[in-house]
């Protein structure tokens, strides 16, 4: 059952919330398999990680010789999914959990009807659900990614179309759940299905991408295909808080400045505005 499903979950120092992660995966219905790839941790995390599931029948522990990155150490264990004949991957972060026993079902129900990327509901300690990231393309966003100075003016006006507008200092109101799935422009990237239907054209991630903007460019890469994306309410995930992510400082702006120019070059504004004005 569901033997053409896959997950890779990224390691990055944190071991244990790799493993309440995987604990999460295998308590699923059906036999997934995964792989756990150890992002050069420069801890003991790939040494835990193999003693932990050395044997398992369905999990497999690698490390990618190289901090890559999120696409470069995803894409390690795509490819291994891959050789392994799967067609269908969901790719986590360590600090996700799955939260729905019919997760795969609904994974394998927007397969069939044909959809590329799904993302969640993502529970966190904020309220609300952090999908979807854009329900829509639009021009501000266009115009923030090609004229911005700043990564969390992107952020901001994407989280606008989950949160409600509010005064300051007001409390935080959730935006309304859909009752059923919704097509949208961008999910995020800490856990996301990826179907047959996107990989076929895009078999890897853009490693040129070291740590943000992976979701921007998945979702451009669905716009200038026509290939459609959803968000999906019922299938439920926690996001905490990473350690291994949470960087913070020079180190963050340095990435963010990065990410930035490489999503203009690779999202150029005459293909963005053309997906705007097909998707209008």
């Amino acid at each position: 059952m569901f033997n053409n499903f896959g997950f890779v979950v990224l390691n990055y120092v944190n071991h244990r919330e790799t493993m309440e992660c995987v604990a999460s995966i295998l308590a699923l219905p059906g036999s997934p398999r995964i792989v756990v790839v150890d992002n050069a941790s420069p801890n003991e995390s790939f040494a835990l990680l193999e003693q932990q599931y050395r044997g398992h029948d369905r999990i497999q522990v690698l490390q990618s010789g190289r901090n890559g990155g999120y696409s470069a150490g995803n894409n390690v264990g795509i490819a291994a999914l891959r050789r392994q004949g799967v067609t269908d991957i969901v790719i986590a972060t360590s600090d996700t959990r799955v939260e729905g026993p019919d997760l795969l079902e609904r994974c394998a129900a927007a397969k069939a009807e044909g959809i590329a990327v799904v993302g969640p509901y993502i529970r966190n300690p904020e309220p609300g659900s952090q999908n979807p990231m854009l329900t829509r393309l639009t021009l501000q966003y266009i115009a923030a990614i090609h004229l911005g100075n700043a990564w969390t003016a992107v952020k901001q006006l994407a989280f606008r179309t989950v949160l409600k507008h509010r005064a300051p200092g007001a409390p935080v109101v959730p935006a309304p759940v859909p009752p059923q799935p919704v097509d949208v422009y961008m999910v995020h990237g800490c856990f996301l299905y990826m179907s047959e239907h996107y990989l076929r054209h895009f078999p890897v991630l853009d490693e040129d991408l070291f740590m943000y903007g992976e979701e921007d460019l998945i979702a451009f890469n669905c716009a200038r295909l026509g290939l459609r994306t959803t968000y999906d309410p019922l299938m439920r995930v926690y996001h905490g808080d990473s350690m291994s992510t949470n960087k913070e400082g020079d180190f963050r702006s340095r990435a963010v400045s990065v990410s930035m120019n490489t999503l203009r070059q690779k999202m150029p504004v005459g293909a963005l505005i053309h997906a705007y004005f097909r998707s209008a």
